[in-house]
């Protein structure tokens, strides 16, 4: 497991509940036909302030 780091902006800061996590999912090439995930989830880690 590596760690990575991001900035995210405040607009997206606001939409980020405390706990939340990111899940990374393999999708179809061009992306879910849904705009939900569709494909298994490969990756996941709890978002954290640093």
């Amino acid at each position: 497991g590596a760690t990575a780091h991001i900035v995210v902006s405040p607009a997206a800061q606001q939409k980020l509940a405390q706990g939340a996590v990111l899940a990374v999912s393999l999708e179809p090439s061009g992306g879910s036909p849904t705009g939900q995930p569709t494909g298994p989830v490969v990756a996941a880690g709890d978002l954290k302030s640093i």
